[in-house]
Parts: C-alpha cells; structure tokens; sequence
C-alpha cells in the first residue's frame, strides 16, 4: 500500500505476485544509499520512480512504484536453493549489494551462513566463510564511520535468545569496497590537496569499479 504523508490517506493497494506469506523478509530500496540506483524523475512536478527489491525464501521481486501515473511494476527475481528456504535473516544494504547473515529455514534449521546479492548482476552467491555460530533474527547495521557491520541480538540453534554483538568488516564481504579504498588513498595522495567530498566522487568510482 502507499500512503500519502500530505493528505494521510492510503492512495494505492495491490498485491504481490506470490502465493507464499511474507514475514521477516528483506526489504529495502535500491536508491537507499544514493550512489547505485537513484530515483528517476518522471517530469518537471517531482514525480518519481521508487525502485525496491524483497526476498523472503523463495520469494524474490523487484518492485517499481510509478508515482506518477500511482502504479507497480513486479519483477521476479533467481533465489539460488542455498537460501531459498530462509527468512529470519539479518540484512544490510550497501551500495549495489544486500548481505545476508543466518536466518531460519523450513525445517527450522538456524543458519550460520552468509550470503550475498549483487543489484547490478543480479546475482546471488553464498560465501565460504561463515558467522561463528548459528543466528537468526537478528539486526545488522552498517557503520559508515568505519565500514564495520555489527550483528546484534537473535536466537541460536537452541532457540535461546542471545545477546550477541558481532562486527566484521564489509571489506570482508565486499571486495569492491576494499578496492574504493585503495583508489580514494590513490587520489588523495596523488593530489596532495586538501579535499572536500560531492556524491559525483562516488557515482565516478561505481563506474570505475563496474568496468574492472
């Protein structure tokens, strides 16, 4: 539903394309850090495209609401079996990609996997690498000062909850990250200036990384 916040009225309902239940998914926009994807205007009033994306088991739909003409647009995406079975994940959106920490599958199996979705590709893999124990419903933030993603809260295996706080790197599991870092210090040093940060540096370096 969409829910106008001048008039508090709801303006459109529909209804997703799925015959499943949709609870303790992933949900999140594709322009919600503003570099990958950003809102598309659609004329000179304002009016935009909001570009969404769910997984929830199975369940994987791109989402675009058409402010303009009040419509969605529903697009299924692959869900790979490694995770088609999961909810109770936690998640965290950076830039082009989603990661995905534990979660709870139908046979009530909690996972201490983590598995990664890339917007752009349109790909999802499951990494080697593991979190240290198996968690579910639980939160992951992402902290911008230091790039570290912090794991807190959830159920174990034993549907004991706990009170865990884990931090990893995103570097970790996103190499591009690490590779932005390694061209920023380049440009730093090459300048020897004082310099000041615009959103263009970021959309530049997208670019650049999406080429290699």
């Amino acid at each position: 539903s969409v829910f106008d916040l001048n008039t508090f009225q709801f303006i459109k309902h529909d209804t997703l394309p799925n015959n499943n239940s949709i609870f303790y998914h992933c949900f999140v926009s594709k322009s919600e850090n503003g570099q990958v994807q950003e809102m598309m205007k659609t004329n000179q009033k304002n009016k935009q495209n909001y570009q969404m994306l769910l997984f929830c088991k199975n369940t994987g739909l791109s989402i675009e609401y058409d402010e303009e003409n009040n419509t969605f647009k529903f697009q299924k995406l692959h869900v790979c079996n490694d995770i088609a079975s999961f909810n109770y994940y936690a998640y965290v959106c950076i830039n082009d990609v989603i990661l995905f920490f534990g979660g709870l599958n139908f046979d009530y199996v909690v996972s201490k996997s983590v598995h990664k979705y890339s917007i752009r590709e349109n790909k999802l893999i499951t990494f080697k690498n593991t979190l240290p124990s198996p968690l579910r419903s639980c939160v992951a933030i992402l902290s911008e000062e230091d790039n570290d993603i912090h794991i807190i809260g959830g159920f174990n295996d034993k549907d004991i909850r706990v009170s865990t706080h884990m931090k990893t790197k995103l570097r970790v599991w996103d190499h591009s990250q690490l590779e932005m870092k390694f061209i920023i210090q380049y440009w730093t040093q090459a300048s020897k200036i004082k310099l000041g940060w615009i959103d263009d540096f970021d959309k530049i370096i997208m670019k650049y990384s999406g080429m290699k």
